[in-house]
This record gives structure tokens, C-alpha cells and sequence, in this order.
């Protein structure tokens, strides 16, 4: 190849449903790319898809019978590919085509082996719709929230993997549909010690066709994030705090109330530190030593255990019941300790994730 890849082979997987008049143009600007293979795989499209196949004899045509979904058609793929490097984009030029050159680049030169297109590094932008664009943005704060949250755009359908990583997902079992699917394969990739980097995007709405995205999508996603991810463990062992924080309040409350809720919230802050080092961030690729982290951890938990007895006595002189006053000073104390806790105490090794924004 002589756009810049060097000795690399590079194909492309095309997941598709009714695209045809996005492939009829998608497929000549492609072979101007002079790629070394491209594959459409189509959920037997009643549209004329197949029609294209005489048309472009240079293309491989996977026609799915029985099955549809976008993520499987790209897994389908995958297990059709002996690519060096694999491109994985849809068929509407919501993701541009002359992109691929410097997406695969820089896979090389980072030696990366999934690059996530992304529209949320710097450089990176989202054209879309403004409901999904919404849609988007909040998607992708809540994964940030509940698994890695280095990668800025894990919903991104663009993006180039290795052959050792799109090998390592066309074995891999039960991986999620549609929507949902692109964070599943992502964080299965990161869990499994597979490098990750991004690279900034424009992302543009879909000129020709309909949008796949369902109502259903959105909750199998939201479902997925909550159940799968860190939130609900982060939410069960901040549970566990506050019955640690309110019976401790609760014995030592008559000796003295201020001393007895900080004896309150420091127990409590420990024991959720254990449970959530042994069980609710134990996937993830640790920044930082056991002993650092349990340090951080007190130090960055002074800001919401601040937040709590702030709370706490604020209302308990204004006459609120101590133990209501408690769990709302908890409450508002959560959001600000799960934050700095994802972030930066379990923060993952900068190697894991890097993005193309300095370039």
C-alpha cells in the first residue's frame, strides 16, 4: 500500500441494513483509499443492497440470513478478516471516510490496538442531531462514571483495531447488541490488557437512511451501565457506609455528637475503601500502590466527609433529627466521592488509554 501504511494490510467491516444508496457512493470512495480488502456485512437488506454485488466484484459481500444487529455484523466480520489492521465504520458518512488514513496511522504509531474515532478530544467534534448529541454526551458520562473513565467516546462506532484485538473479540461469547455493545466490547478489550487510544473525529448526521437507534437500545444501554458496570457496586458498598456511619453515630451519639459523627464518617470512609479496592474497582489497571491509594483516598475524601458534617450539623441545628440530618449530609457528599474516587484513586494507568489531542 503507498497511503502511508507502510508494509501493513489494512481491510475495512461495513455493518449495514438497508444502505444502499450510502454504499453506491461509500464503496468507490473507499476504493480510492486503495484499502486491501473491504466487507459488507448486510442483514439481507430488501433495499437492492445485493444488487452491488456485481457491481463492485472487489468488495466481500456477507449475506446474513437469520440475523441482524449491528455489532454482530461487525464480530461477523472480524471472523472474515487476516487484516493487519480493521476498520470498523458505518455506511451513512456519518464517520468520514478520509479519516481511515490517519486513524490507522496513528494505531501504528501509537501501536494501539483498538483506536476509538472519537468525537470528544480535543479537535474531536459532534455534528449530530441535537437529541443525540444530548443522548450521546450523557451516554458517555455515565460509562465514564462506571467503567473507564479515560475513554472519552466508548459509544464511537468508528474505529480501528488490531489483528490480535479483533481476533481476540470474533471468539469472544454473549457480547451486547447495538448500542450498548460498542462500551461492552471496549471495556472488554481494556479489561483484557488490550492498549486503547483515540483519535479526534468529526461526526456528522446521516445524510441518506434512518437512524437504528431504538427506545429499547437506550434502555438495554442504561440497564447494562448500571448492572455491569461500577455504579451499582459503588452504590451497595456506599450502603454499607452508611449503615457503618449511622449505627457508630448512633452508639457514640450520647458521649458527644460532633466528635461521635466525625468518629462516624472516618470508620465509614475506611471500610468503603476496602470494599471497594478488593471488590468494586478490582477490573480496573491501578495508577497507583496499594498504600498510596488508601492515602488519596482519606485525602479526597476530606472534601465530601466535609460535605457530610456540613450537612449534618447545619441541619442538626436547625432542629432536624440527627439521624435524617446524617443521611442527608451522606447523600449529598456521594456524588462528589464517587467522582474523585473513579477518577483519580482508581484512576487507570495512562498507559491503558491514550487519545491523538497533543498531536
Amino acid at each position: 500500500m503507498d497511503q502511508g501504511y507502510g508494509r501493513f494490510n489494512i481491510g475495512v467491516v461495513i455493518p449495514t441494513y438497508n444502505e444502499y444508496h450510502n454504499l453506491i457512493n461509500l464503496l468507490p470512495t473507499l476504493k480510492n483509499l486503495d484499502l486491501d480488502n473491504v466487507f459488507v456485512v448486510d442483514d439481507d437488506s430488501q433495499d437492492g443492497t445485493c444488487d452491488l454485488i456485481s457491481r463492485f466484484p472487489d468488495v466481500k459481500f456477507v449475506i446474513r440470513k437469520n440475523q441482524r444487529g449491528l455489532v454482530s455484523a461487525e464480530i461477523e466480520g472480524m471472523r472474515h478478516a487476516e487484516n493487519d489492521f480493521l476498520v470498523v465504520m458505518d455506511a451513512d458518512f456519518s464517520h468520514d471516510p478520509s479519516t481511515i488514513v490517519n486513524m490507522v496511522e496513528y494505531a501504528i504509531r501509537s501501536s494501539a490496538d483498538v483506536v476509538v474515532g472519537s468525537r470528544y478530544v480535543k479537535h474531536g467534534n459532534n455534528g449530530d442531531r441535537f437529541s443525540r448529541k444530548v443522548i450521546s454526551y450523557v451516554a458517555n458520562k455515565l460509562v465514564n462514571l462506571s467503567f473507564h473513565p479515560a475513554v472519552k467516546d466508548a459509544t464511537s462506532g468508528f474505529r480501528v483495531y488490531s489483528k490480535k484485538a479483533y481476533k481476540f473479540l470474533s471468539t469472544e461469547e454473549k457480547i451486547k447488541p447495538g448500542y450498548t455493545g460498542q462500551v461492552d466490547i471496549l471495556e472488554r478489550l481494556i479489561t483484557a490488557g488490550f492498549k486503547c487510544s483515540e483519535y479526534p473525529i468529526s461526526f456528522t448526521s446521516r445524510k441518506t437512511g434512518r437512524s437504528k437507534l431504538k427506545i429499547r437500545d437506550l434502555i438495554d444501554f442504561f440497564a447494562f451501565v448500571t448492572f455491569r458496570g461500577n455504579l451499582l457496586k459503588y452504590a451497595i458498598v456506599g450502603a454499607s457506609g452508611i449503615i457503618v456511619n449511622e449505627l457508630v453515630l448512633y452508639f457514640l451519639h450520647g458521649f458527644h455528637p460532633v466528635l461521635a459523627d466525625l468518629v462516624a464518617i472516618e470508620l465509614s470512609i475506611t471500610t468503603n475503601f476496602f470494599l471497594n479496592d478488593l471488590w468494586t474497582f478490582k477490573n480496573r489497571k491501578k495508577q497507583f500502590g496499594f498504600a498510596k491509594r488508601i492515602a488519596l483516598h482519606n485525602v479526597f475524601s476530606m472534601l465530601p466527609g466535609a460535605v457530610n458534617f456540613i450537612f449534618y450539623f447545619s441541619l442538626y441545628l436547625k432542629g432536624f433529627e440527627y439521624l435524617d440530618a446524617n443521611l442527608l449530609g451522606i447523600a449529598a457528599a456521594y456524588v462528589v466521592r464517587y467522582i474523585l474516587s473513579s477518577s483519580i484513586v482508581w484512576g487507570e494507568k495512562k498507559s491503558k488509554v491514550k487519545s491523538a489531542e497533543g498531536e
